[in-house]
């Protein structure tokens, strides 16, 4: 089968190492976004998924509209578009050109987790299970009839970054078994609309902490979001971004958002237990561990996290 494969995420690089080992499937290239401006100099620059492709010397194709993206899938004529974190809504007439049409590779149980986040509204929200599904793309968010789908255990202590590398190795492996039932005239199975449930986009602003909140929802809003968009609170007049923490063990009857610093170790309250900080950003400052953070205090005392 000649497939092309539409991402703009280095998660899709499992897929095509999966795809380019078989016998049975061509791979055309890739279509992406494209380029933009990255960083505090606003270079115009490659995602780094094409770069990663063009290394491998696979054709990439940037369409920045729906008439693009109608005129590379006729040109190419691929049996089939296998997408996974593209992030574009896919248009009727682009959808009916290949033959078998387009499938999307999801990470979630669909019809739960419609959207763009799906991993980080699970941990968010506390679960320790999610899931792969691949469906057929249709002209809606996530609502295609699906071919297969399978459960995967969340860990108790793992990052959105670190599951979605989990899930995008399983989400390859899976879809070798989908091309085969594409082939075979196996026919997705609908969705189950009153199940269905959102996962929006989430930006910076979801990543403040309430330290009022108990030690669990906030350990969670840190494993859902530290790596993006990130997880910040005020110290002081300065703003901090948290890269690690942990639930403590420590009893300290601190209240939510106060301070106790023991030694080099920082701790922080919250509406139940204590929270260890391990390493933070300090706006306009490198990376730091907690303890180089409260060295350079003028004062350990009186601090609140707001």
């Amino acid at each position: 089968m000649r497939v092309l494969i539409a991402s703009s995420s280095p998660l899709a690089i499992p897929l095509f190492i999966q795809i380019e080992r078989s016998e049975s499937h061509e791979i055309l290239g890739l279509l992406t976004n494209p380029d933009k401006p990255t960083g505090r100099g606003q270079k115009i620059e490659a995602n780094e998924l094409a770069i990663w492709a063009a290394e491998q010397g696979f054709d990439t194709y940037k369409p920045s509209n729906r008439s693009e993206i109608e005129l590379i899938i006729s040109n190419l004529k691929p049996d089939l578009v296998i997408t996974m974190a593209y992030g574009q809504l896919i248009g009727k007439e682009a959808l009916s050109i290949p033959l078998y049409g387009w499938i999307n590779i999801h990470f979630s149980e669909l019809p739960k987790w419609r959207g763009a986040a799906p991993v980080q509204h699970a941990i968010l929200n506390g679960e320790n299970q999610t899931g792969v599904s691949i469906f057929k793309l249709d002209e809606g968010m996530d609502t295609g009839p699906v071919y297969i789908k399978k459960r995967i255990e969340i860990d108790a202590n793992e990052t959105a970054s670190n599951l979605l590398d989990r899930l995008s190795i399983v989400g390859a492996e899976m879809c070798l078994e989908v091309l085969e039932m594409i082939k075979d005239g196996k026919e997705p199975t609908p969705q189950q609309l009153s199940l269905a449930t959102l996962a929006p986009k989430l930006g910076k602003n979801h990543g403040k902490i309430k330290w009022d909140a108990n030690s669990a929802q906030i350990f969670n809003q840190y494993r859902a979001l530290c790596d993006n968009p990130g997880v910040w609170c005020h110290f002081g007049n300065e703003r901090i971004r948290i890269l690690e923490m942990r639930i403590s063990d420590v009893v300290h009857q601190l209240q939510p958002g106060q301070v106790h610093i023991k030694g080099e170790n920082l701790f922080v309250g919250t509406k139940d237990r204590v929270i260890e900080l391990l390493k933070i950003t300090p706006s306009g400052r490198n990376t730091m561990t907690a303890a180089e953070f409260v060295r350079g205090l003028g004062t350990k005392d009186g601090w609140h996290l707001g």
